[in-house]
């Protein structure tokens, strides 16, 4: 409880016990610091992991020349942790784990006390990131670049209405949350809101809201701004460098290179593929 993530969950602990005493409606964000730099908490959350158990992927210098020049810089930009010691890298990743579990334990302090004052029978809940976290894929730590490591994220959600133990492979944003908000609380959701509700994914988790989700990035290096867009369907991802993708393109094929490690942008197999999904992702860009 001396950790930031237990003072923040005893804090959220403290509202509910004023909320369900007052029975008045409620808005509650409790924002995790971990896992982040530096990778803190108690030694018993590291007691769960053996270091020997964890894997580093390797990434050399060969890997780089298959990418656009702005997406391997993305990937080299912080010198310091390029090419780590094998023996160092698997201590941060078990670190990072450690940390991670220390943050499902302090989610489910606060999941317990919803349920211990009933809250839990009217209350929706939400798990959701930032941003998504590179852990030596590509050789790259963090976060800070358009693969998929990086931009995916947590999200699930919980509550009255909303089946138990189901997934969906729509692709959805992070825009989306507000108006599943208002859905479910039967709100008005605003004109000017361009997220979509998830609701219809909850009746039928088949269902999809969205083609892509969409991803910007910006980057400068030596007085140059390097902007990039990506967007990933069901089974693709693409990624554009520069407004006319001047500085090149990404493409990979999620069904049999998961970790993205082998852009297709000029296999000619995939040209088809490739312009349909630069049309689809210039559209994004403009709506």
């Amino acid at each position: 409880e001396e950790q930031t993530d237990g003072i923040g969950a005893t804090e959220t602990i403290r509202f509910l016990d004023e909320f369900a005493k007052s029975g008045e409606n409620f808005f509650l964000a409790f924002g995790l610091f971990r896992p982040h730099t530096p990778y803190v908490a108690p030694k018993k959350y590291f007691d769960m992991y053996n270091i020997n158990d964890f894997d580093i992927p390797e990434s050399d210098k060969e890997y780089l020349k298959t990418i656009p020049m702005p997406a391997a810089r993305s990937v080299r930009e912080k010198k310091v942790q390029n090419y780590l010691d094998k023996d160092l890298a698997k201590e941060i990743k078990r670190a990072y784990y450690a940390t991670t579990s220390f943050v499902d334990a302090q989610i489910g302090r606060v999941l317990d006390k919803l349920e211990e004052t009933g809250l839990d029978k009217n209350t929706i809940v939400i798990l959701t990131s930032d941003h998504g976290y590179h852990l030596g894929e590509h050789g790259h730590w963090q976060k800070q670049t358009l693969f998929e490591k990086s931009t995916r994220v947590p999200l699930i959600f919980s509550g009255p209405g909303i089946p138990r133990g189901i997934s969906s492979k729509s692709p959805v944003e992070l825009i989306d949350i507000y108006p599943t908000l208002t859905d479910l609380t039967k709100i008005e959701t605003p004109s000017h809101v361009v997220g979509k509700s998830l609701v219809p994914i909850f009746r039928d988790n088949e269902f999809k809201v969205r083609e892509s989700a969409l991803t910007r990035w910006r980057a400068s290096q030596h007085n140059k701004v390097f902007e990039g867009y990506s967007i990933k369907t069901s089974r693709y991802r693409i990624t554009k460098w520069g407004d006319n993708g001047e500085d090149g393109f990404e493409l990979y094929d999620h069904s049999n290179d998961p970790e993205e490690m082998f852009n297709l942008a000029n296999n000619i197999n995939y040209k088809i593929i490739l312009d349909s999904l630069e049309l689809h992702l210039d559209y994004r860009i403009k709506d």
